[in-house]
């Protein structure tokens, strides 16, 4: 019988227009669905955890019903002693992004006392996890060159939602800077993300890259100052280098100038003072005149 009921109830538990509750839960902890039944306890008959198709946990007549192929097993705990109490809940461990967005309910049967009869089964506690993982090694790098900066993290959950600010160098008015190009890449192994977008700088004081994570809701910032001397050292850098050339070969031209007048200032100066010589002596008459 049970054999028969139970594939009737799996195709039953679907959602019955009642809300999940939102579970925030990290990558590799754990997460507690909380489940308690008001009213009468002690007359509970039967329970199970499902996901989706999935059975997770069967309780019957006080006794634990085996779950075969049980995609759970090993990865959640239940609390025996507080199923008389109405606390059904139960605990899931080892979370993995691929728990994301799993709905997890309880399904329920009671023996109504007064009317001596079971009540139909009922869901119970319906409740979705969110998962996240926190972004690491977030890096921010300035390139002067090409007047850019990058920003880059790996090993988050869900995909990030990058934004960029930069401080406006005239007026130090805060910027929201558009056409950044992200590029995001799933890890190898596992289904977290890692991602590099970079952004134009011109112009700017500062810049900084925002990185959201829409399930933790929680973000990290990274800022560097765009220190201008950098900026203009490669514009100095040819002078420098050009410069001492110049004064090398000014004073070469300068060397080679002094040495010419040196070796032959004197010659001249002698062959004009005896040219003055000549042009002054008196001529005598009758002098034959070779």
């Amino acid at each position: 019988m049970l054999a028969v009921v139970f594939p009737l109830l799996l195709l039953l538990a679907p959602i019955l227009g009642q809300r999940p509750q939102l579970l925030h839960v990290a990558v590799g902890g754990s997460v507690l669905i909380p489940c308690s039944l008001p009213g009468y306890p002690h007359n509970l008959k039967w329970f199970y955890w499902q996901e989706d198709e999935y059975l997770v946990f069967h309780w019957d007549g006080g006794k634990t019903i085996p779950v075969q192929n049980n995609k759970y097993k090993d990865r959640y705990q239940v609390f025996n002693s507080e199923f008389s109490s109405g606390n059904i809940s139960i605990r899931l461990d080892n979370i993995s992004p691929e728990d994301d967005q799993k709905t997890f309910f309880a399904y329920v049967k009671f023996y109504d006392e007064q009317k001596k009869v079971f009540k139909h089964p009922e869901e119970w506690c319906r409740s979705m996890l969110q998962v996240s993982a926190p972004y690491q090694d977030l890096v921010l790098t300035v390139n002067h060159t090409t007047n850019s900066a990058t920003c880059s993290a790996r090993g988050g959950y869900p995909a990030a939602q990058v934004s960029w600010k930069g401080l406006n160098r005239s007026s130090d008015e805060e910027l929201d800077l558009q056409d950044a190009e992200t590029f995001l890449q799933p890890g190898p192994t596992e289904k977290t993300f890692s991602f590099t977008s970079s952004v134009n700088i011109t112009g700017l004081k500062s810049v900084t890259c925002v990185v959201y994570n829409p399930h933790s809701n929680k973000t990290i910032t990274r800022t560097e100052k765009i220190d201008t001397e950098e900026g203009e050292q490669k514009y100095l850098l040819p002078i420098k280098i050009i410069a001492p050339v110049v004064i090398i070969a000014l004073i070469a031209i300068l060397c080679v100038v002094l040495q010419k007048s040196i070796f032959t200032g004197p010659q001249d100066q002698r062959k004009d003072e005896e040219g003055a010589r000549e042009s002054t002596q008196p001529s005598v008459p009758g002098s034959p005149v070779f």
